[in-house]
């Protein structure tokens, strides 16, 4: 279920209860307010009637024969005229009569009634089926009454003799139907008043719970799409609310997502997934701790291209260089290495850190090959210019320690140690080794039978004692691409 759904339920609901509690309520104050003042007119009705009897001929009818006599002819008359008085439309009467006390039972005295069919008759016994009647004092009853002449509402007051003896009552009685019929009108309105009030609601509700679930629609839009990858989604939300605030927190998150969306990006295009993966992911703020591992360092270096760059137009030489480069990183990135950093016309490449890999060897050397691929291709787009470019790449395998190394404005993830300076001089030494691939003997164990290797021999490297044992891994023409692992027979 939408919000808007439960929105619009909860307001239609709300609405509902308020009406109907409202509507009963009113109802119910009307209702006592008519019955206490129709009650307060009954009594006095009674009262009235019951001062206008006497007391003295009351007591003399005693049964049905004394209905001939003057006495009950002046009883009829005087009950009459009251209840006649009280026919209209604010009160009315349906019956009046007095009752006598016999033997402890009251009697039917006298009746204003002309219908035979309906007339109490001298000398019966009056029966009421509900409480008996408390005709001593005068009082209207609050709940409706029964007797054998139909339901009505029941008020009476006392009749006493010339001498004060309590000698009867008389009773004032309206008809249910009647009472009942003058709040009919109350409750028919009431129950409009509730129907007007739920059709005028249901615009409103609409309206309350469409202005309330609009900012949210809006939000899930926008939150959806950056979900999906469109950071340039915006929240379109003015109001000066919560949903305004809510807003401009989710506009502020996208600028942010946006914002290391280009960073990552730019972050991409300086060290590798993996680097970036491992920093990203780091519990120590984004540095790499350093650690000691075994790596393969991959030196390149573009021979003599301080000779050619004097030639060049500084335009040129940059265009040539962002051209040269960005085949080379890709092919380092290819191949599960890390850029560590460019020296000038050189880069510098590790294998094996920041995650662990096997396999690091054969990546290197595959890389190396590519870049030697990769330049020949670039030959052919630079043969018009008269631009011609070797390099030399260098090749070592050993101990290191890696790691983010720097000052905390400016840190970059490299690795040091006798590995990193063993890998720089044997780039070096391709160019007196007349080599474009040269590896020592450490990496050339660790890719043995994977690539056609050449002894090269021994050589001395500056900084070590001992002779380190170099091959060479020519590539006179481009060839294809090498799987790793792939077993190729050695060249002697």
């Amino acid at each position: 279920m939408t919000y808007r759904t439960q929105q619009l339920l909860a307001l239609g609901g709300l609405t509902l209860v308020a009406s109907l509690a409202s509507t009963a309520g009113l109802y119910s104050l009307a209702e006592r307010h008519f019955y206490a003042e129709y009650r307060a007119k009954l009594l006095s009705i009674a009262a009235t009637a019951a001062a206008l009897t006497d007391g003295g001929k009351l007591a003399s009818i005693q049964k049905r024969e004394d209905e001939a006599t003057p006495a009950y002819a002046e009883l009829h008359r005087a009950l009459k005229a009251v209840r006649d008085a009280n026919r209209r439309k604010d009160t009315q009467v349906q019956r009046v009569f007095a009752v006598v006390e016999q033997g402890g039972l009251l009697h039917i005295g006298a009746d204003a009634e002309e219908d035979p069919a309906l007339m109490g008759r001298a000398g019966e016994v009056y029966r009421t089926q509900g409480a008996p009647l408390q005709w001593e004092t005068a009082a209207v009853e609050q709940d409706f009454s029964t007797d054998e002449f139909g339901r009505y509402l029941r008020a009476h007051a006392p009749v006493r003799d010339r001498d004060g003896k309590l000698v009867g009552a008389v009773i004032a009685q309206a008809s249910v139907e009647w009472v009942e019929g003058k709040l009919r009108p109350m409750k028919q309105a009431g129950l409009v008043a509730l129907g007007l009030s739920l059709i005028l609601s249901i615009p409103v509700a609409f309206w309350l719970s469409g202005r309330a679930s609009r900012p949210l629609t809006e939000l899930k839009r926008v939150l959806d799409s950056i979900a999906k990858g469109d950071l340039k989604a915006r929240a379109n939300i003015t109001s000066k609310d919560e949903f305004g605030e809510v807003a401009q927190s989710v506009n502020a998150m996208a600028d942010g997502l946006a914002e290391r969306d280009r960073v990552k990006s730019a972050f991409a295009r300086y060290v590798s997934q993996q680097v970036m993966d491992s920093v990203l992911t780091s519990d120590s703020g984004g540095v790499l701790r350093g650690d000691r591992r075994r790596i393969t360092v991959l030196f390149s270096d573009i021979r003599g291209f301080s000779k050619i760059s004097e030639h060049l137009a500084p335009e040129k030489v940059v265009q040539l260089l962002n051209d040269y480069f960005e085949l080379m990183v890709e092919v380092v990135f290819r191949n599960q290495g890390t850029l560590d950093k460019f020296m000038g016309d050189g880069l510098m490449a590790i294998f094996g850190a920041p995650e662990n890999d096997p396999y690091q060897e054969e990546h290197a050397l595959k890389a190396a090959i590519e870049m030697q691929q990769e330049l020949a291709k670039l030959q052919v787009r630079w043969e018009a210019e008269g631009i011609q470019i070797r390099i030399g790449v260098g090749i070592h395998s050993g101990p290191a320690i890696v790691g983010t190394i720097g000052s905390s404005r400016r840190m970059e993830y490299t690795a040091i140690g006798d590995t990193v300076n063993v890998a720089s001089r044997l780039q070096t030494a391709t160019k007196e080794l007349g080599a474009s691939i040269l590896v020592s003997e450490h990496t050339y164990y660790g890719a043995k039978g994977a690539f056609p290797f050449r002894n090269m021999g021994t050589i001395t490297v500056r900084g070590r004692e001992e002779p380190l044992t170099v091959y060479a891994l020519d590539v006179a023409s481009p060839l294809p691409e090498l799987a790793v692992g792939q077993e190729t027979a050695p060249v002697a």
